[in-house]
């Protein structure tokens, strides 16, 4: 009996090895997901290969970093060694010579108005806004002369406060803020080296440039409108209160109407009559005033011991009372759609930071006046749930993370994972949706796909399937060295079909011994 046992024992074994084998052979064939451990992803190729990395996964999505951002061009490297040219809100010294009393300079600080205008004796309003101090002393000199007041006029002007001439950094640095643009040929590392450097976590800087400053005057302007000969009006001479009329506006000097006086004439006879007559009633037809509302008289209740009105006094008063709110029907709708698109005149420039270090003389980019600095401050995380070795959180530490890239800082799959069965779930900015992108790891693995990069906020969901349980099952109860037989031991045979055995010839005679029989 025993050796017929042992006979089906090998006969199974070996029939079941050689099946075991024909299917791992058929399944190392068929790429690229290993049948019985699909966890066990990967490429590797005999030879070198060659793949790309997906920025953007939907059309709906916009590119990573600052919108519109382009790569420097030549001319960002080459310094402008040009005038400053006057702005809102600056402070210019004027001297010019004899203009107010002769032998004595006339100084004045003036600042720009916000239109673009300063206010000299004599001259009135001035245009300056964007003029050199070249050009202002060259139209100054030309309306002294063209109106008569110097025949050779000495001015100087001198730009006192440039609010223009300045550079702004935000972001990962150690000193944020405005500061003062002293030399025209400064660059992004001499920044760097004012702000104290930038985060070693930094990968991209941003420079957002103004392409146009912003220094037109507005057509309809009804300063630019005036007339220069009516903005200086002297008093009169007859009339002493005619001065007491004049006021200053943001025009100029201007008059205003003298005030209207009462008449010397005498009234006519029906004149006084109407003013002496009593007053006429009002017709009927006309609106009376409303009278003054009479309340109801009070009546004390002696068992509640409150005063209260009468019943037919508080209905009445209570149906006056009631007032139906009609919402107005002319207020205008709002539409967001009414509203003009405004599209700020910019160029966003995006620096390689690592680069920038090294020396790269490409983005080592000269700073003009007004630009904004920008180093975005790393905050970006990805999540992972699902069938992976640690599930949870994971920051991203300024870096640009690839999805093979999270798997592998995780600790790689889990034991019932399907990677062929994976998903990524982005927000999309501005709105409060999101999307659901499927992804197969198995071929990104295998290069058979790109790899994908990671966003801020990203959740990777890796999934498994219903085969999975029995592959892990058969993949970790199974071993080469025990073989089939092993398993369908511990599992299906009878107790005789494994384990050490007593002879039965011991058990005989320990059963003789207990009976008490002789030998």
């Amino acid at each position: 009996m025993n050796d017929h046992k042992t006979n089906v024992y090998k006969i199974v074994t070996g029939i079941f090895c050689l099946f075991q084998a024909w299917i791992l052979a058929g399944c190392a064939l068929m790429p690229p997901q290993s049948f019985l451990d699909p966890t066990r992803v990967g490429m590797f190729p005999l030879e070198y290969r060659e793949g790309g990395i997906r920025r953007v996964l939907t059309p709906r999505e916009g590119p990573i970093g600052l919108a519109n951002a382009v790569e420097p061009s030549p001319e960002d490297l080459v310094v402008s060694y040009e005038e400053y040219r006057l702005g809102r809100m600056d402070q210019v010294g004027v001297l010019i010579n004899d203009l107010v009393t002769s032998g004595i300079p006339y100084q004045a600080g003036l600042q720009v108005s916000t239109a673009g205008y300063i206010r000299i004796p004599q001259l009135g309003l001035i245009q300056v806004l964007g003029m050199s101090e070249r050009e202002l002393e060259h139209e100054l000199i030309t309306r002294l002369q063209s109106e008569g007041i110097l025949p050779n006029p000495i001015v100087q002007v001198f730009i006192t406060a440039k609010r223009y001439s300045f550079f702004s950094v935000i972001g990962s640095v150690a000193r944020p803020g405005s500061y003062n643009l002293v030399q025209p040929d400064t660059r992004l590392l001499d920044v760097l080296g004012i702000v104290g450097d930038i985060s070693p976590l930094a990968k991209r800087a941003y420079i957002v440039r103004r392409t146009e400053p912003g220094q037109a005057v507005p057509a309809e302007s009804p300063i630019e409108s005036a007339p220069d000969d009516g903005l200086i009006i002297p008093p009169p001479d007859d009339d002493e209160d005619a001065f007491e009329n004049t006021f200053f506006s943001d025009a100029g000097l201007g008059v205003q109407d003298p005030p209207e006086q009462e008449s010397d004439a005498t009234p006519t006879e029906l004149e006084l009559e109407g003013i002496i007559a009593p007053r006429q009633p009002a017709p009927a037809s006309q609106e009376a005033e409303p009278a003054e509302q009479k309340f109801a008289p009070l009546i004390f209740d002696p068992t509640t011991g409150t005063l209260k009105e009468s019943d037919a006094d508080s209905d009445a008063r209570t149906e006056t009372l009631q007032i139906e709110y009609e919402a107005p029907t002319d207020r205008p709708e709002f539409d967001w759609e009414d509203v003009p698109e405004y599209e700020l005149s910019q160029r966003v420039i995006e620096i390689d930071v690592p680069a920038l270090k090294a020396g790269d003389p490409r983005y080592n980019l000269v700073i003009r006046p007004r630009d904004l600095v920008n180093i975005p401050v790393d905050t970006g995380v990805f999540y992972m749930m699902g069938e992976v070795a640690r599930p949870g959180v994971y920051n991203m530490g300024g870096r640009e993370i690839t999805i093979k890239q999270a798997i592998a800082s995780v600790g790689g799959f889990g034991r019932l994972a399907w990677p062929s069965r994976c998903e990524i779930v982005r927000r999309e900015k501005g709105t409060d949706k999101q999307i659901t992108i499927p992804v197969n790891l198995d071929h990104v693995f295998a290069g058979l796909e790109d790899d994908i990069l990671l966003r801020d906020d990203d959740l990777i969901n890796v999934g498994t399937d219903i085969i999975a349980p029995f592959l892990f099952v058969i993949r970790n109860s199974f071993r080469f060295t025990y073989g089939f037989g092993f398993v369908y031991d511990r599992n299906f045979a009878d107790k005789d079909a494994y384990g050490s055995q007593i002879n039965p010839e011991t058990l005989e005679i320990q059963r003789r011994q207990q009976q008490g029989l002789p030998f």
